[in-house]
């Protein structure tokens, strides 16, 4: 992605412009912003909750990908984006082929690998849990 509407997509206030406008690169600045590591969690998580009520399949896809990047960089997640997640575990929208729940089922795929396992809720260790890491003993 080049040219101007993208050479600051991964600034907050962009992302909120665009989300606010629904415009088609609200999911590339979402990406971007999640993938640039220099924002908080604080700052990334709320704009992706966003995405995730979206009403344009794009933006919602975009969305995911960027939760399932977030549990991947921050290793945490909150309940209400596990709630959009658990949604979007049945949205059959077809975008490019493929249905949306396939791409929630990818972000909670990252989400249940690199999140720890005692902050997963149950439905997600039952089918989307990563390798099981016993915690160091303490002395």
């Amino acid at each position: 992605m080049t040219g101007p509407e993208f050479d600051e997509c991964d600034c907050p206030e962009n992302v909120d412009a665009s989300l606010d406008r629904a415009e088609p690169g609200a999911g590339p600045a979402l990406l971007w912003l999640v993938l640039d590591e220099s924002h908080p969690a604080a700052v990334v998580l709320p704009r992706i909750k966003r995405g995730l009520r979206s009403r344009d399949p794009q933006t919602r896809a975009n969305a995911l990908q960027s939760l399932g990047h977030f549990g991947r960089l921050h290793r945490e997640i909150d309940d209400e984006s596990l709630a959009l997640l658990r949604i979007a575990l049945h949205d059959r929208t077809v975008l490019g082929g493929y249905q949306l729940r396939g791409y929630a089922d990818n972000a909670a795929g990252d989400i249940g690998s690199f999140v720890p396992r005692h902050r997963l809720p149950r439905w997600l260790r039952r089918r989307h849990a990563g390798p099981w890491r016993p915690r160091p003993l303490r002395r």
